[in-house]
């Protein structure tokens, strides 16, 4: 069976699934060279097919999601759009029970079409947030555009409403938990029912919502049986729009239950400290931010507001406006105002961000308050979510994080350390990317309930998904460059990289189909010698980024036990932070001794044998690993980005399909 998930909003995608397991998967972002695109267009569509050796015809249900409370564009409606369907009979409708809340959400879309038609103007053609995120240009005058609205959750049930604190759901017996709670996971009103119009067919499918497809993205891939899910972007906490910050799930079987919103607030705070620090004006703050905090100590943290939006209201809120303020923003107010206070009362010598200087002892100390704050929020949160599945007789010790805030890999590191669950799975697409993939998956075995089958939650190599490009795509690169470069066959391509390194040689290294999500794993990869702590600063030098960003190790998964300590291992995501137990790795070294850790596995191919070239010539068994693109760039998908990147950059060599590459 042939399932088509597709997700609308920003850092759009789409994904085929056949019989539940991926067969091909297309980031808009790749092929456009828009980073984080939206808005996903029946050329898409068809390049996954196609790349899946599929077509239109062979699609038997869709799964659609968005971006949350984003209206969904449709560029040309004729070819692709899909429409509420509250009688559509088969696996995919609703029993007669659910049918009159699909109706009334269908209601409510049309009451606010004309709202939803003046966000489009104000964010995708004005100065808006949307506008940076658009491959091609918003135009609601042209032929065959249309849309319609959205909210976070169609169906929901009327305690969503209640506003409740960590502290308040911890506080709640288990008899009280179970009555709340239960009800409404006995209706299954998870999703609704559509009908998907694919050029000149209508195929039958669903919609789910952002973070229930965050949570089906990380449980349906981590291979456990049973799970407590907890999914935390920088979603909007409102009253009006108040379940957009991340849920509160289980999984167990084939089947995914939403309990509650967990109103966090934390990654929205995150990225708002990271741009009032002028580290990036987009979606670039919270990784730098990441960064810059192990520079700094957490002097301006104040446990007052360890919670979510509703533990402590009179910080959390603006004066006079309890009943609808906008709480996302005032955790981060609240923090950059006591740093403001503090620093003073110290005497700092400056406390207003610097553009030109980002290393001030202000930005350091509210960087590492910052960071200290999201991982007490995150911890608590998994405090909480663990007493709730236990009370609903749902207990389980294996946990998946997902959604944009599962990307900081110090806090991971600590809730696996300090946290009550035994196993802590991140998807590697844990981002927005990966949302057509939970999509598509909740379909198949929620849904449907298809048999699981195994993911490789354990191996990097299950990361592998993107497109295939073929012998006629390398060769055409490298005609089309020929003037540039020097291209030698070489019959070890891996080996002779390994031996590149091991002479300090900066290279680039790609390899069959790219890997998912916003981690380089090994396939398009920058490596470099780990031994020279220069190579950190020429790096970022080549990458054209700040030369205090860190870079990251990938190790042999045998050897990394001897090396790094402090983190699960495998760890074949670079999604979790591990303390370096040895001084020979100071490129990929953090400030405070720490490491963004990759785990290669035996099946790991040719980048596998690059690492054992390089420890069979230095017995060091890591290598330097980041992201094979430039600045504000999404990671090079095809031959031709490759070359490209290379021609205009100072690396040394490239490799690829048996060819090492270098400038003439």
């Amino acid at each position: 069976m042939l399932i088509l998930g597709v997700h609308m909003g920003h850092d759009a995608g789409v994904v085929v699934v056949d019989a539940g397991r991926i067969a091909s998967f297309v980031e808009r972002e790749r092929h456009t060279r828009v980073k984080h695109a939206a808005i996903s267009t029946i050329d898409d569509i068809e390049l996954a097919l196609a790349d899946a050796g599929a077509t239109i015809d062979d699609v038997d249900y869709v799964s659609i999601t968005g971006t949350q409370n984003w209206p969904f564009v449709f560029y040309d409606s004729d070819e692709f759009r899909f429409d509420l369907a509250p009688d559509l009979a088969g696996p995919v409708g609703v029993s007669p029970a659910l049918r009159n809340g699909v109706v009334q959400f269908e209601r409510y879309l049309n009451s606010s079409r004309s709202q939803f038609s003046e966000m489009i103007v104000d964010r995708f053609q004005r100065d808006g947030d949307y506008k940076n995120f658009s491959a091609r240009p918003v135009d609601p005058a042209a032929s065959g555009f249309d849309f319609h609205g959205t909210r976070e959750f169609p169906i929901y049930p009327s305690f969503w409403d209640d506003r409740h604190s960590l502290r308040a759901l911890r506080s709640m017996d288990a008899t009280s938990v179970r009555g709340m709670i239960t009800p409404w996971l006995r209706t299954g009103a998870f999703h609704v029912p559509v009908q998907v119009r694919l050029r000149h067919r209508i195929v039958p499918g669903i919609q789910i919502s952002h973070h229930t497809a965050h949570a089906a993205s990380g449980f349906y891939q981590s291979d456990f049986n049973t799970a407590a899910i907890l999914t935390t972007d920088g979603g909007m906490t409102k009253n009006r729009f108040g379940h957009s910050g991340g849920l509160f799930c289980v999984g167990a079987g084939n089947k995914l239950f939403p309990l509650l919103p967990n109103f966090l607030t934390s990654g929205n705070m995150y990225m708002r400290v990271g741009r009032y620090l002028r580290l990036d004006d987009g979606p670039g703050a919270p990784g730098k931010l990441m960064g810059l905090a192990p520079y700094g100590r957490p002097r301006f943290f104040d446990p007052d507001l360890v919670g979510n939006a509703y533990d402590r209201l009179e910080l959390m809120l603006p004066a006079g406006d309890q009943a609808g303020g906008t709480v996302f923003m005032n955790s981060a107010q609240t923090l950059v105002a006591r740093a403001l206070r503090v620093a003073g009362a110290i005497g700092y010598d400056a406390v207003e961000p610097d553009p030109g200087e980002k290393l001030t002892r202000f930005n350091k100390d509210l960087a590492a308050s910052t960071q200290k704050l999201f991982e007490e929020q995150s911890l608590f949160a998994t405090l909480t979510l663990f007493e709730l599945c236990g009370k609903l007789s749902m207990g389980t010790l294996n946990l998946v994080l997902s959604g944009g805030c599962a990307l900081n890999c110090p806090a991971n590191s600590r809730i696996w350390r300090e946290g009550p669950f035994d196993n802590v799975f991140v998807p590697p697409s844990c981002d927005d990317s990966g949302l057509a993939i939970g999509s598509a998956l909740y379909l198949s075995h929620h849904v449907l309930d298809l048999p699981r089958q195994p993911q490789g939650s354990r191996s990097s190599t299950s990361a592998y998904l993107g497109r295939r490009h073929g012998p006629e795509s390398f060769e055409h690169a490298l005609r089309e460059a020929a003037s540039d470069i020097v291209v030698t066959p070489v019959g070890d391509a891996a080996a002779d990289a390994g031996l590149a390194l091991s002479n300090d040689a900066v290279v680039a290294w790609f390899e069959g189909r790219s890997e998912i999500g916003p981690r380089a794993l090994g396939h398009r990869s920058i490596l470099a010698d780990p031994r020279n702590l220069a190579n950190w600063e020429r790096v970022n030098r080549i990458k054209k980024r700040e030369a205090w960003r860190p870079f990251a190790p990938a190790v042999l998964e045998e050897e990394a036990a001897n090396w790094f300590d402090g983190a699960p291992l495998p760890s074949p995501f670079m999604l979790f932070t591990a303390r370096v137990r040895s001084r020979a790795l100071p490129a990929v070294t953090h400030v405070d001794g720490s490491a963004r850790i990759q785990t290669v596995d035996p099946d790991g191919g040719g980048f596998r044998r690059v690492l054992e070239t390089f420890n069979q010539q230095t017995g060091i068994p890591a290598v330097m690993n980041t992201s094979f693109n430039g600045p504000g760039e999404p990671i090079v998908e095809t031959p031709e980005d490759a070359v490209r990147f290379f021609r205009s950059s100072d690396l040394d060599r490239l490799y690829f399909d048996g060819f090492r590459v270098e400038h003439r």
